[in-house]
């Protein structure tokens, strides 16, 4: 993952992505194919979440949360969330699995421990694993009996998934066949696929119709490459798309390494144990650079979080959030093919980017009006955004 993050950014010679590009592949051919052979873009419109994304969107919307007592916000008809607490021993895993089985929700955002071949529900409430092409649940009171034979299950030896599910006659999630996105924004390894067909993101793109899925490769500790996508997804212009957002937001994660220095870029890390030997290989260079503590464990998450958040996915196939009855902060209109206004729908301090619409945007241009603004050959990066609602940036590059 960490190649080809770095080599689809030397194309030229500046530290931005050259392209839009994603990991192909399935539990066999013919799910790798229909994963390569979607077309009609998706317009997403229902949420199922282990972490709670804002409602507003979603025509239905389901969140088990991770707060005190767990509660589950729900929603339908754009509605405000109600909300319902749960005391202790009751199911959320079961909650997830009804979601998923009936509701037909289009995007999927977790957050909690995982391991490439189980997510939790928040921290300990249940499970849900794979085993014979499906998704199994475990519940919270199930988990400790079973210790080290499920924490060995859990390294992904397929027998021993399979074997687990059958001595726990663990019940199975059935697909709908509804296509959706699945985001892993806050779990630990979801995007390790362990070259194997049984592990939690090939089920999940090749049985349960991903056509598209985000996660960390490795285990997650700064968030800024997860929790960034879904920030971009849900917060940027309209019409960003889950492929757009997640390589939106990894050109903010190499700005915002070269803002505190451009030799952090060089640092290259290929260490499956990268987490825990990061520190020590970056600590001369903060010194070098004489960074404050706070600058150096800043430095060293964009470091860690840059190369490690794959994306599953033809990147051209499109699935965006319905913008319908919640606009985006940001709306986007061009006037030819190098001026736009960018209007905001709402009060917004914060970042946004925009894609050019065409290669020739780009081309030859050096700058544009907006002080801050990064340009660069496809895209605009707008750091730091205070606008007011109604307010319009006029954009001209040239």
């Amino acid at each position: 993952m960490n190649t080809l993050h770095r080599a689809t950014r030397m194309v030229d010679d500046d530290p931005w992505g050259d392209c839009l590009w994603g990991i192909v592949t399935g539990a066999t051919p013919a799910d790798m194919a229909r994963v390569a052979a979607a077309q009609k873009p998706l317009v997403i419109k229902r949420l199922l979440g282990t972490t709670n994304v804002g409602a507003a969107p979603f025509e239905h919307s389901y969140c088990i949360t991770d707060w005190t007592n767990a509660p589950v916000l729900e929603q339908s008809g754009y509605t405000e969330p109600q909300t319902r607490e749960f005391g202790a021993g009751e199911g959320r895993e079961q909650l997830f699995a009804e979601q998923l089985g009936t509701a037909k929700p289009q995007l999927i955002v977790t957050s909690s421990h995982a391991t490439p071949f189980n997510v939790e529900m928040p921290f300990g409430k249940g499970l849900v694993f794979p085993a014979k092409g499906r998704f199994h649940v475990i519940t919270a009171q199930q988990m400790p009996q079973f210790g080290a034979p499920l924490g060995a299950a859990m390294q992904g030896h397929p027998q021993y998934l399979d074997q687990l599910a059958d001595k726990l006659q663990a019940p199975a999630i059935e697909p709908d066949g509804e296509p959706r996105v699945w985001l892993a924004a806050g779990n630990c390894l979801f995007g390790n696929a362990q070259h194997s067909a049984g592990s939690m993101v090939v089920t999940a793109l090749s049985a349960y119709h991903c056509n598209q899925a985000v996660g960390y490769t490795v285990p997650s500790w700064f968030g800024r490459g997860g929790w960034g996508t879904l920030s971009m997804l849900m917060e940027n212009t309209d019409g960003t798309s889950l492929a757009e957002a997640w390589f939106l937001n990894n050109q903010f994660i190499l700005h915002d390494t070269q803002a505190i220095s451009p030799e952090l870029l060089k640092a290259q890390f290929n260490d499956a144990q990268m987490s825990q030997r990061l520190f020590a290989q970056l600590t001369p260079l903060f010194r070098s650079l004489q960074l404050p503590q706070a600058k150096a464990q800043e430095a060293a998450g964009l470091v860690y979080d840059r190369d490690v958040v794959a994306f599953y996915g033809d990147p051209a196939w499109r699935a965006c959030i319905d913008c319908a009855h919640c606009p985006r902060p940001f709306r986007v209109e061009w006037q030819g093919d190098r001026k736009f206004t960018l209007t905001a729908n709402a009060d917004r301090k914060g970042r946004a980017a925009v894609w050019f619409p065409k290669a020739s945007t780009g081309e030859g241009a050096t700058h544009c009006n907006v002080p801050g603004a990064v340009l660069t050959d496809d895209f605009i990066l707008f750091p730091a955004l205070d606008m007011k609602k109604g307010e319009v940036l006029e954009v001209e590059i040239q």
